[in-house]
């Protein structure tokens, strides 16, 4: 057997996507390129839980998307959609609502035709809502006598405030509150083609293209209807620093550390990934290696940057015995302060810099991989440029320019510490 060679990676492109009008002026981004016969179409509205009506009702309104008709039930349109071989779904973030199609290209004109049944002639009936309502709340009193659930949520609202659309809590009277009403609302004020951006990749050709300018084409936007994408919330973090929550017979605690954090548009974003990478983004990073490998104080501890269109967290998320609680942290702020005031050895940056470019590699593999990178660049309105200029800076930056953004960043005095158990 001939093992292949080891080299470094030089230099990673991202393609431009084909970029298309369609007749309603809708844009249209296509990564083609696979040889089997699928196609993937996203829908990504500007929307989510940043313009909803109340709370929940853009994650209810994703769940009840293909709930029924005038003239056709759950049931019925499920399995109609079905009978291709086709998938659609919806799910709501916090600032985009998404709608995507899986389907054969051979199936792809039915299939379209119930992607545009489910945008605009969806009744929400009083009966679906009641079921996903009992549903939800089930889950919730599940979910709420779990440690890591508890401490997210906590971390959430103390990080942003209890009535940010990025901190608010999930709570039964929040489930109870919504109303068919209100999806109807959310469905017509924010499901509009002047709102949505749809994105294709797969195998395509000017058959297929055709095809989704016949049905989201001429799709039109309805009179008077406005979205509110704009609105401005401010976040109102907790004064408290060290927030514990006890839960009785608990022989674990669930631990997160973190605070409010920059997006892909700051200078030092790219930078940090390297530094966090080394810190905890990796299985062979600092925190691994010192909290799980050497003490043994949990079976997994992570830390990581979620970016946001209008912020970013950073947070360091772990599961440790109760009695191991105060060394686990200890450890946590310890290694911190190792970044803080020793020179990260080059052997270990290097390490840490191939994985990530490895990474970044990977998401260049082929138009449903492209297409992923490009949508969440698209989302937080960057250039898809930047991701070969994050590239290169991941290559050039050097240990003492860690030292200084740990210096800047990672500071025990900047962090909120949840832990609940």
């Amino acid at each position: 057997m001939i093992i292949p060679q080891i080299h470094d990676i030089d230099k990673i492109t991202f393609p431009n996507p084909e970029e298309i009008r369609l007749k309603n002026n809708m844009p249209l981004f296509g990564f083609n390129g696979t040889q089997n016969d699928i196609i993937r179409l996203d829908l990504i509205f500007n929307s989510g839980r940043w313009t909803e009506p109340a709370r929940l009702v853009a994650e209810s309104t994703s769940k009840l998307f293909k709930s029924g008709t005038a003239a056709l039930s759950s049931f019925q349109l499920n399995e109609q959609i079905d009978s291709y071989g086709s998938t659609i779904k919806a799910t709501a973030g916090y600032n985009t609502f998404n709608v995507s199609l899986y389907c054969m290209n051979r199936f792809l004109e039915p299939s379209l035709q119930l992607l545009k049944t489910c945008l605009i002639e969806i009744t929400f009936p009083e009966h679906e809502l009641e079921l996903l309502q009992k549903n939800a709340i089930s889950k919730l009193k599940v979910s709420q006598e779990k440690n890591d659930y508890l401490a997210d949520v906590a971390f959430k609202k103390t990080v942003f405030g209890e009535t940010h659309p990025y901190g608010y809590e999930t709570n039964e009277e929040a489930i109870r509150n919504i109303t068919q009403t209100l999806l109807q609302q959310f469905y017509k004020q924010d499901l509009q083609p002047n709102n949505c951006t749809v994105f294709i990749a797969g195998k395509y050709g000017d058959v297929e293209l055709q095809l989704i300018d016949k049905y989201l084409g001429d799709w039109n936007q309805e009179q008077g209807i406005k979205n509110t994408e704009n609105n401005v919330f401010q976040t109102a973090k907790s004064e408290q620093k060290n927030i514990r929550i006890t839960k009785e017979k608990s022989v674990q605690a669930s631990i997160i550390i973190g605070k409010e954090f920059f997006n892909k548009h700051h200078e030092d974003y790219a930078s940090f990934v390297l530094l966090n990478t080394i810190f905890g983004g990796y299985f062979g990073s600092r925190l691994m290696s010192n909290i799980r490998e050497e003490k043994g104080l949990t079976y997994g501890i992570h830390s990581g940057l979620s970016t946001l269109k209008h912020s970013g967290v950073f947070s360091i998320q772990t599961d440790t015995n109760l009695e191991n609680l105060d060394v686990c942290l200890r450890e946590i702020y310890l290694e911190m302060e190792r970044l803080q005031n020793e020179l990260i050895p080059l052997k270990e940056i290097t390490l840490a810099r191939n994985y990530l470019l490895g990474k970044f590699l990977g998401r260049t593999d082929g138009p449903f991989n492209q297409i992923e990178v490009f949508k969440s660049y698209f989302v937080e309105n960057l250039a898809i440029n930047k991701f070969e200029d994050f590239v290169e800076t991941i290559k050039q930056t050097d240990a003492l320019s860690l030292q200084g953004l740990a210096q800047k960043y990672l500071t025990k005095d900047s962090m909120f510490e949840v832990v609940a158990g």
